[in-house]
């Protein structure tokens, strides 16, 4: 347990002010009109509305057919797709043979280097620091190729450089948005991108007989392996991806996967067999013990979620998500997902039907307003780490802005950024109370802004469910006080609505315990901008905190993010913090800064008055 100081122990007592704890898949030449319908937004009532979002629609590619068109395949098993098995035709129709579309799944060597020079295509090249696209199909994007900071983002798309329409230099079809993630820039003096597509799935290996183009080759229903001018598909995927919040109704979950609507005769889903949901996530779901999402039978999200956690997923076979099973947990044809974190998610849902197997792949985008920002480490459990967020501009009357107790409504940190705390200056004005209180927060009533939704101070690493109800208060009070959860839980500091111009810097802190190396993930209207320091996936094991000492712990000073516009329509701009003398065993390099555990080095934001760059933040 974190050790409560005088100052930390008056900040948990000020309760004065706490608040009132379809589609139907169609078969061949039919209209493709509802095909849209079966993702989107979640309107008021909890209903699926159609997608009409920016963020859901960059760069459209093309993944491929069933052989491989030009090039060599990867040595590891051949390239990668979103199916696990092509559908055999057994209805006696003749295999016509189909048009190829005009953008094949041409896939180069397998290579470690995308930026070998040898793996460009014609109107793709890759340069020093890539393309964005899987040019050697083995579900890595841009490996080996150069980045400028260890910790920002850019989009990707995992298809190659072949299947991109050069006048609009985005991929087509199912790919369109299935194949859009976002991958990190990781290493210390030579950072390079991860090659990790978060968020992003391949393309299948063949068409289906259903309206869409799933080999994303720029022709629909131009099957290899089967006749689609007499064959509709039993089963046809969803096309578009599922939008949701974090933080639902637990009581009403809204996002309800029905996998019966993708069947061409809905009641034939009683029929299939052997179900089973997978589950996986972002980066932090990957450093915590269990990830942070959960999946329920039914609408309501009280008690633990079903199934269990599992550690074999995605291309790489070490990604971490959730697993339920018809055999373990009598689910079926449906299932509610439920998230307490924004990101970008991806559901394998396999069945057997008709003695076939089938697999569908679904992208599942949970986004939260404005800026957000999350932490996790490798020691959840046995160490205390803080996020910080401080607003830069606005704070006039602060002689030194700072950090902590220098000028504390400048920070947003544990000791007065809950939405039960009144003592912090909010800096907008608060939102809907469904914008926070909901599964998978420890917040109740009012929804300040800024806020920090969960202050892990410690947990139990075998807990699975991350909707906890909390570790109440060691001594009786008149309102019980969630000072966490016993789950394992990224800490999260929300801002809903930030003014143009806005800027915030974010860090985190050694409060107390063991070593820890910290992961910071930001995102800017529901896109993930920021993923920074320890990743084991990546092999990114800096920054490192060792020295703790309640706020003047070791302070990993990760930078700065400016926002321009308002409303829906920001755009963050990220800056990173640097070390001009870093310290080998906590910054690694000079790609972070790791303050040491000395009060005046956390206290203030810059050495003198307000920081105008990122590398005003660090000390040494």
């Amino acid at each position: 347990m974190k050790s409560l100081s005088s100052i930390r122990l008056l900040s948990l007592l000020t309760v004065a002010g706490l608040a009132a704890a379809t589609f139907a898949p169609l078969g061949c030449g039919g209209s493709t009109e509802g095909l849209g319908t079966s993702g989107g937004a979640r309107d008021s009532g909890g209903g699926i509305l159609p997608i009409d979002d920016p963020d859901t629609a960059p760069p459209l590619f093309d993944p491929g057919d069933a052989s491989v068109d030009g090039g060599e395949a990867p040595d590891s098993g051949g390239p990668v797709f979103a199916d696990a098995s092509v559908n055999p035709d057994a209805s006696g129709c003749t295999n016509t043979p189909p048009v190829r579309g005009p953008y094949p799944h041409t896939c180069k060597a397998a290579t470690a280097n995308e930026c070998d020079a040898a793996h460009d295509f014609p109107s793709q090249p890759n340069g020093a620091t890539g393309n964005g696209f899987d040019d050697d199909c083995d579900g890595l994007v841009d490996e080996g190729c150069s980045c400028a900071s260890p910790g920002v983002t850019k989009l990707c798309f995992m298809v190659p450089g072949s299947q991109v329409n050069p006048a609009t230099r985005e991929p087509v079809g199912w790919c369109t948005q299935a194949s859009r993630g976002t991958v990190d820039c990781v290493g210390q003096e030579f950072p390079k991108w991860s090659g990790v597509c978060r968020g992003a799935s391949p393309p299948f290996q063949d068409d289906k007989c259903a309206p869409g183009d799933y080999d994303c080759d720029g022709l629909a229903l131009n099957s290899f392996t089967k006749d689609c001018t007499c064959l509709t598909d039993a089963i046809t995927c969803p096309t578009t991806p599922f939008i949701t919040a974090p933080y639902p109704n637990p009581a009403n979950l809204p996002l309800k996967l029905d996998a019966s609507q993708w069947f061409s005769v809905p009641a034939n889903a009683a029929q299939a067999s052997n179900w089973s949901w997978t589950l996986r996530g972002g980066d932090c779901d990957n450093i915590q013990p269990h990830p942070s999402f959960g999946i329920y039978k039914t609408n309501s999200g009280a008690g633990a979620p079903l199934g269990r956690t599992v550690t074999n997923l995605g291309a790489a076979r070490n990604e971490h998500g959730r697993q339920v099973t018809q055999a373990q947990d009598a689910v079926t044809s449906s299932v509610y997902p439920a998230f307490s974190l924004s990101g970008d998610y991806v559901m394998d849902v396999a069945m057997d039907y008709g003695g076939q197997h089938y697999t569908c792949t679904l992208n599942i985008k949970a986004k939260g307003p404005g800026v957000r920002a999350e932490a996790c480490w490798d020691s959840m459990g046995s160490a205390d780490v803080d996020l910080h967020m401080a607003k830069v501009n606005g704070f006039t009357g602060c002689a030194r802005p700072g950090w902590s107790n220098s000028c504390p409504s400048q920070d947003c940190l544990w000791s007065n950024c809950r939405p039960e705390d009144t003592g912090m200056s909010r800096w907008y004005a608060a939102s809907p109370s469904s914008a926070c209180v909901g599964w998978g927060s420890l917040a109740s009533g009012a929804c300040p802004n800024p806020r920090l939704d969960r202050d892990n101070i410690s947990c139990e690493r075998s807990d699975q469910n991350p909707a906890g109800t909390g570790i109440p208060f060691p001594f009786p009070l008149p309102i019980p006080i969630p000072l966490s959860s016993n789950f394992c839980g990224s800490e999260n500091i929300n801002v809903d609505n930030p003014n143009n111009g806005d800027t915030f810097a974010i860090g985190t802190v050694l409060y107390s315990g063991a070593v820890s190396k910290p992961h910071i993930n930001i995102y800017c209207n529901g896109q993930r901008i920021v993923s920074a320091g320890y990743n084991p996936l990546t092999g990114s094991n800096f920054p490192v905190l060792r020295e703790s000492g309640d706020d003047h712990g070791d302070f990993w000073k990760f930078g700065l993010v400016k926002v321009t516009g308002s409303g829906a329509n920001i755009t963050c701009d990220v800056t990173t913090t640097k070390s001009a003398a870093p310290i080998a065993n906590k910054d690694g390099s000079t790609s972070y800064c790791v303050d040491k555990a000395v009060a005046n080095s956390t206290t203030y934001l810059a050495r003198s008055g307000t920081p105008t760059v990122a590398n005003d933040l660090c000390f040494h």
